[in-house]
C-alpha cells in the first residue's frame, strides 16, 4: 500500500486444499505461518510480527516485536514463494529493506537498498522468486518533483513519470542484485512522461510472462512482458489500457488468465481477460460493484476466489471468480465487517485458510477463516489484533516445515 492514499483518505481450478484442511483441523495447534504488518506511526517505521495458530487463526506477537523497519514510512511489503525472505519498501527515503525470516517468526535485517529513483510506492515478487519488481513514483530525472501524496490537492505542472525498478533476487540468500539496465537507465519507465503520472500498483502474471502497473494519473494500466532470464522489460505493442477514474489495487488470478483493478471513485472492480500477446480486453457484464473506497485486493491460493477491502465501507468483500469468464461474482451475504479503515490484505499461503487485513485509523490486524468451499468468511476469535501505529500493509508467510500451496495452469 501507499501513502499517496493514506494523504487522500485523510482527507476525505484448481487444486482443492480440503484434504489438508480436514486433517489439521483435527491435529493440535501448530504455528502455520506469520503475519507482517507495516507500521508508519513513528518517524522510523516497525513491522509487527504474529505467529498464526493452525486451528483458530488467531494471531500472537513474536518475541521483541514490533521490528524496526529499517527506513522511513513503510508502505509495501512482499514474501518470496519459499517465505525465507520479506521485503519492505520504504516511501520517504527511497529504500528496500531484506528481511531474514527465522523459524520462530522474528526478523533479521540482512540488507538495505536504495531505488534509483524517488518515493517507492509499491512492490511484487514474480511466481518464481527470480525478480523483486519495485515501482519509483518517480523516475531518475523526476526527482525535483514533490510527491503528490504529501499534498492530495495539489496539481502538478511538470511532467512526470514513474519506473519499474527490476531486481534479481539471489537464490541462496534472498539478496538483491543490480537493477536490471534499460539501455543503460536503472529502472524501466511507465508510459511516457505526462502531467500528474501516478503509478499505486504493479502485479506479474502466474504462467505467462507479463507485469501490469496500475496508474492514477493517467487512469490506466500498463503492460509489459518480462523475460525471465535477463529481467528486462518490454511495453506491450499496445500498453496502455484505460481503467476507470481512480484505480488503486491491481492483482492477477492464480493462472494468470485474468488482471483485476479496483476504482477508488466509482467503487468497481474493473476485470480484464489477459489475451496471448498480454494486451487487455475488459469483461463482458462488468464492472462490478465494491463497497465504499475499494483499496486493497488479493485472490486465494486455489484461485476461485477474489476479496477487496474497502476503506471507508470497514469491511473486505468476497467474490467467485467465475472459472471461465473471470467474473468476479459477488458472494451472497458476502461482506464481512474489519477495524477502521482497511488497507492492504492477505492470505496465508500455507493452506490459504485465514485472510487478513491492516487496519489504518484504529491501528488493528482483522482475521477470517476463509470456506475452502463457498469462500465465505467468518471472524477469527478475539479479533482484532492489536498492531502498531497506522498500518499501511501487511503480508503472510507459511512456516517453514509448511509447504507453500500453489495450483496448475
Amino acid at each position: 500500500m501507499k501513502l499517496s492514499q493514506f494523504g487522500r483518505i485523510t482527507l476525505a481450478l484448481f487444486a482443492s486444499l480440503a484434504l489438508g484442511l480436514s486433517i489439521t483441523a483435527c491435529n493440535p495447534s501448530f504455528t502455520l505461518g506469520f503475519v507482517y504488518a507495516l507500521n508508519t506511526k513513528q518517524t522510523e517505521g516497525s513491522i509487527s510480527a504474529y505467529t498464526i495458530d493452525s486451528v483458530s487463526g488467531a494471531i500472537t506477537q513474536v518475541a521483541n516485536s514490533p521490528f524496526d523497519s529499517g527506513g522511513q514510512y513503510p508502505v509495501a511489503d512482499a514474501v518470496d514463494n519459499r517465505s525465507k525472505w520479506l521485503y519492505v519498501v520504504h516511501e520517504i527515503d527511497n529504500t528496500v529493506v531484506q528481511f531474514n525470516i527465522g523459524t520462530d517468526g522474528k526478523l533479521y535485517k540482512n540488507a538495505t537498498y536504495n531505488t534509483p529513483g524517488t518515493y517507492p510506492i509499491a512492490v511484487t515478487i514474480d511466481p518464481a522468486s527470480k525478480f523483486l519488481f519495485v515501482i519509483d513514483s518517480y523516475a531518475p530525472g523526476f526527482n525535483g518533483v514533490a510527491p503528490p501524496n504529501i499534498n492530495p490537492l495539489q496539481t502538478n505542472s511538470t511532467p512526470t513519470q514513474g519506473c519499474v525498478v527490476v531486481y534479481p533476487i539471489n537464490y541462496n540468500n534472498g539478496t538483491l542484485g543490480t537493477p536490471v539496465s534499460d539501455g543503460g537507465q536503472s529502472c524501466f519507465p511507465i508510459g511516457t512522461p505526462v502531467v500528474g503520472s501516478q503509478p499505486i500498483g504493479v502485479a506479474a502474471t502466474p504462467f505467462v510472462n507479463f507485469l501490469y502497473v496500475a496508474d492514477q494519473g493517467t487512469h490506466s494500466v500498463y503492460g509489459y512482458s518480462v523475460n525471465y532470464t535477463t529481467g528486462v522489460l518490454t511495453p506491450l505493442a499496445a500498453n496502455n489500457f484505460q481503467a476507470g477514474v481512480k484505480p488503486s489495487a491491481i492483482v492477477s488470478d492464480q493462472t494468470g488468465r485474468f488482471i483485476y483493478v479496483t476504482d477508488q471513485y466509482q467503487n468497481l472492480i474493473l476485470a480484464y481477460n489477459i489475451l496471448s500477446g498480454g494486451q487487455l480486453v475488459s469483461q463482458l457484464n462488468g464492472p462490478f460493484a465494491t463497497d465504499l473506497y475499494p483499496y486493497g485486493m488479493v485472490v486465494d491460493p486455489r484461485g476461485k476466489y477474489l476479496y477487496v477491502t474497502n476503506y471507508n465501507g470497514n469491511d473486505v468483500r468476497a467474490y467467485t471468480i467465475n472459472p471461465g469468464t473471470g467474473n468476479p461474482e459477488a458472494i451472497s451475504g458476502g461482506t464481512y465487517g474489519t477495524g477502521t479503515g482497511p488497507t492492504c490484505i492477505a492470505l496465508e499461503p500455507a493452506y490459504g485458510r485465514f485472510l487478513y487485513t491492516a487496519n489504518y485509523l484504529d491501528n488493528t490486524v482483522t482475521g477470517f477463516e476463509l470456506n475452502p468451499n463457498t469462500g465465505s468468511l467468518v471472524t477469527v476469535l478475539n479479533s482484532p489484533f492489536p498492531a502498531g501505529g497506522q498500518p499501511t500493509c501487511i503480508a503472510a508467510a507459511a512456516n517453514g516445515t509448511h509447504p507453500v500451496q500453489s495450483i496448475t495452469p
